[in-house]
């Protein structure tokens, strides 16, 4: 199923943060783009930024503008240290329970893979701390009908853990046999091109794939650009998850704040970017 990700604060209409006024600018009224993304064989949605700092009305709102629209949401969550599972962050609760409606308004079982990220790797036990929160928030997914899925990220030294593959894969295997993994492969291109890591997963991490965000690598060095750049190995990404029978959601992950012109030729390249990953799959 093709989706994309969108932020909070365009989806539930906010008037005073520069990513709702951009997203604004580009698709027009969230109801509107929802609909037009629909028509471009668009199936799902993911709430971007469901972190501490978010607030809970909004990702309430933004998971119901979403189900209003008949697409499926997820959700891209961030692993809380010292997760408890008895007092959880109400940002990730307003999360968990408006999954929880969709699946209860469809009738179907959500299964949501939510992408998140390990904690900074200089953290105090940033480690030890990253496997014992995501086991703790992957059992509490479970109970509300959604899972954990580790994200590979950009490899920075200040950044979190799960840059390279081997590394999420340590991570997502400690955590426990049930916790999967989100190949990001915007991020993975830019570890192989900086020379981080190699360009393949191996079979372990391909048997953990969960979840896709799907992105380029600019002429900047930035990621999170449109899929017209070259750079991004599309076709061999698309080959080896077939191979393995993966069947989630293909998350166009895009950033147009970080790329040039108007808010027409930014719709040109979203939409241009949706019709290749389609043309890809199809």
């Amino acid at each position: 199923m093709l989706a994309v990700s969108l932020p909070s604060s365009y989806l539930a209409g906010a008037r005073d943060d520069a990513d709702a006024i951009l997203w604004r600018a580009i698709l027009g009224p969230p109801s509107r783009a929802l609909a037009d993304l629909a028509a471009l064989g668009v199936g799902a949605v993911e709430l971007a930024d469901v972190r501490g700092h978010v607030d809970a009305l909004a990702v309430t709102r933004s998971l119901q503008v979403i189900e209003d629209a008949g697409l499926k949401p997820h959700a891209h969550l961030w692993i809380p240290r010292g997760f408890d599972p008895m007092r959880p962050p109400v940002p990730l609760l307003a999360a968990v329970k408006g999954l929880e409606h969709w699946a209860s308004v469809t009738g179907r079982a959500h299964c949501a893979a939510c992408a998140v990220h390990g904690h900074r790797r200089h953290d105090p036990d940033a480690e030890a701390a990253s496997v014992r929160d995501l086991r703790e928030l992957d059992g509490w997914l479970r109970r509300h009908g959604a899972c954990a899925a580790l994200e590979v990220c950009r490899f920075k030294p200040e950044g979190p853990l799960g840059a390279t593959y081997s590394e999420v894969t340590a991570l997502a295997q400690a955590a426990g046999p049930e916790v999967g993994i989100t190949w990001d492969l915007g991020h993975t291109t830019w570890n192989h091109l900086q020379g981080f890591d190699v360009e393949w997963p191996d079979e372990r991490f391909l048997q953990r794939v969960m979840h896709v965000h799907v992105h380029d690598v600019g002429p900047t060095g930035r990621t999170h650009f449109p899929l017209d750049q070259a750079r991004a190995p599309l076709e061999g990404f698309v080959e080896r998850l077939r191979g393995i029978g993966y069947a989630g959601v293909w998350d166009v992950e895009l950033y147009p704040n970080r790329w040039e012109g108007s808010a027409s030729e930014r719709r040109r390249r979203l939409e241009g970017s949706v019709a290749r990953l389609a043309e890809i799959l199809a």
